[in-house]
């Protein structure tokens, strides 16, 4: 091989392995802001109302990548999502699409069970808008709206 297309080819192979370590490093980053997003919201809340916020991470991978159970316990009764959690094209801020279960009284006991999440299939599940979860500084709150409600606090319990 003549020297200018060896260098041309060491060229073209040095600039895929930037570009490639580019993706993989988006990738991690991605990935670590998911599950630092999952931990800042893991738990038992509560608001001035008495009504009780459960957000759990979970595995539904027949459904997505990377989830979140949501249930809100309050007057009107109990009120449970499954949250798809992916970071915003600008990878600025965590995007949480909101599924609705199509038949509710079948995943009744999801908190109680959380395996019961590697059944769910997509056609257990509706697209259902968006949530907004945002974990306070002091990781003492969250302030939590979803369906277009108001956002309400919540502080750890």
């Amino acid at each position: 091989m003549n020297k200018p297309l060896q260098r041309n080819c060491a060229l073209a192979v040095s600039l895929l392995a930037a570009s490639l370590a580019g993706c993989v490093t988006k990738d991690v980053k991605n990935r670590a802001a998911i599950e630092q997003f999952k931990q800042a919201t893991a738990g038992t809340w509560t608001n001035d109302r008495g009504a009780e916020l459960t957000i759990v991470p979970v595995r539904a991978r027949m459904v997505t990548d990377e989830a979140v159970y949501v249930e809100l316990r309050d007057a009107n009764g109990v009120f449970g999502r499954l949250l798809n959690v992916a970071v915003a094209a600008d990878g600025k801020k965590i995007v949480q699409r909101a599924l609705t279960f199509t038949q509710e009284g079948q995943w009744r006991n999801l908190r109680e069970q959380p395996e019961l999440f590697t059944a769910l299939l997509p056609k257990d599940v509706r697209p259902a808008g968006t949530c907004d979860i945002q974990p306070a500084a002091d990781a003492n709150s969250v302030s939590y709206s979803c369906g277009g409600s108001a956002p309400e606090t919540f502080r750890r319990q």
